[in-house]
């Protein structure tokens, strides 16, 4: 595997706040709009961005705890105004689930989801399709195959639909052609290890580049793994493990303008929490990169790479009053990051890149009267505008020496009166010293760290991170300590 020296070294620690609202909204993304406006309890949204520019969104949505519905609503004005919440199967009972939606070349759009939750003997995948016009009957994807469970969709570019879904610990799939199915395949069926793609990406030549995970006897937890589909001949590559990390929900993958993947991942070993980012450059993958190592539920990672292949993750953060949602960049090889929204629960978010433009959709809970309540919310990040914006580049830290045996000098430009937490951490994330927390006025600063911890004791020789935290947003920077 490739390596970098200091790739490991990224860590983004999410700075914990006090809140002076019950939500807050970071200046680069746009207010939020409330997608659903049921009353009820919204969750686990999908969405896709036609070739018109017309963005599509369906949810589960709760009518008691074993009846719940599919909802659609789109947008044509680029997220202003939303559709009323289309109830696209009109059931009466039963729970459906988990819907995913995609659209072909013709704007036509396929939904999948899981029938009849609650019976894990019963469930089933099933799809409806929208052909420009009306909404077809549900259509039965997973025949004779019950206890199938979330379900994968993806369009190739001949208009073949993908249908993807879980069963037993295996990885089943079909195509579709309205109004033909083929067979039904299982990719690693003759495997021991269980082999489950989570996320897919799709090249201009029709391969589909996937991650997902693994189980094994060999080896405890789930694992990270590659898998690279071949549509023109249905062949599927040998599973790829990617790092030796254990890891939990929270996998997504993008390509970046040379058709080659770049992945998020939450790695979840025993003791630890954090976010982990690989890329794949040539024939090789990278190390993996730590983007965030906090404590507390870092879950539901994606990933999307904009016009200028820069890299942007969003994830849930725990915070001191509940949950937010945290953006990411890597800006100038360093991970930048910010608070998107924040609520007694947020979560589930969904992230894409379309037309120069982050598209985000997501759930935010509330409690009202000892209840539940969930809406869906939609905002927009504008990579031109925000890219032109002086204001919005995070201040360059400059440390010296880097590498260090002594006293460290840490330099930046504040660019306004403000609240300033300068500190420093070691490479799991664990606190060493806060060396500023407090109001500081405008202008050159600079700190000096003599490379002990927060009780006098001498660090050791390794890898530290400083992290300055500012307002909501905060930059961080490694630099090597050696005895």
């Amino acid at each position: 595997m490739k390596k970098h020296v200091f790739s490991f070294l990224l860590i983004l620690q999410l700075f914990i706040f006090s809140f002076t609202s019950p939500t807050l909204v970071a200046q680069e993304w746009t207010e939020p709009v409330n997608i659903s406006n049921l009353g009820g309890y919204s969750r686990v949204p999908d969405m896709v961005i036609d070739n018109n520019c017309i963005i599509h969104v369906v949810w589960d949505y709760r009518i008691e705890d074993n009846f719940w519905k599919i909802m659609y609503s789109s947008s044509k004005d680029d997220g202003e105004t939303w559709s009323e919440p289309l109830d696209l199967l009109q059931n009466t009972d039963l729970w459906m689930s988990q819907p995913h939606i995609d659209f072909d070349s013709k704007n036509h759009l396929y939904v999948t989801y899981s029938y009849n939750t609650m019976s894990i003997y019963e469930m089933l995948i099933k799809m409806v399709v929208y052909d420009g016009h009306q909404w077809s009957d549900p259509i039965l994807v997973s025949e004779e195959m019950p206890g199938s469970d979330y379900s994968k969709i993806i369009t190739d570019n001949n208009n073949q639909i993908i249908l993807g879904w879980y069963r037993g610990g295996k990885f089943y799939y079909r195509f579709y052609c309205d109004p033909i199915f083929s067979e039904i395949y299982c990719p690693y069926s003759d495997e021991e290890d269980k082999n489950l793609p989570v996320e897919g990406a799709i090249t201009l030549d029709q391969e589909i580049h996937w991650v997902g995970s693994s189980a094994s006897a060999n080896y405890y937890g789930a694992r990270l793994q590659y898998y690279l589909f071949d549509i023109s001949i249905n062949g599927w590559s040998e599973p790829q493990m990617l790092a030796q990390d254990t890891v939990s929900e929270g996998k997504d993958i993008a390509l970046n303008s040379g058709e080659l993947p770049e992945c998020v991942y939450h790695n979840y070993p025993t003791g630890d929490d954090n976010t982990k980012y690989i890329r794949k450059e040539g024939n090789y993958w990278d190390d993996p990169e730590l983007v965030a190592g906090v404590s507390g539920n870092q879950k539901y990672q994606q990933i999307a790479i904009d016009q200028n292949n820069d890299v942007h993750v969003v994830e849930q953060q725990e915070t001191v009053e509940g949950y937010g949602l945290v953006h990411y960049k890597k800006w100038n090889e360093k991970w930048v990051g910010q608070f998107v929204d924040s609520n007694y629960i947020v979560r589930f978010p969904k992230l894409l890149f379309n037309n120069n433009k982050l598209f985000l959709v997501y759930s935010k809970t509330w409690e009202v009267e000892k209840e539940f309540l969930a809406d869906l919310f939609f905002t927009k990040y504008d990579i031109v505008t925000n890219i032109n914006e002086e204001t919005h580049k995070p201040p360059e830290l400059e440390i010296y020496p880097n590498p260090a045996s002594g006293i460290v000098s840490i330099e930046f430009e504040n660019n306004k009166e403000q609240h300033i937490d300068l500190s420093v951490f070691d490479i799991s994330g664990k606190h060493i010293i806060t060396l500023i927390n407090k109001n500081i006025p405008q202008g050159r600063q600079q700190l000096l760290w003599n490379g002990t911890d927060k009780n006098g004791k001498e660090a050791k020789s390794g890898s530290y991170v400083v992290r300055l935290s500012y307002g909501r947003n905060f930059v961080t920077q490694a630099v090597e300590i050696v005895k």
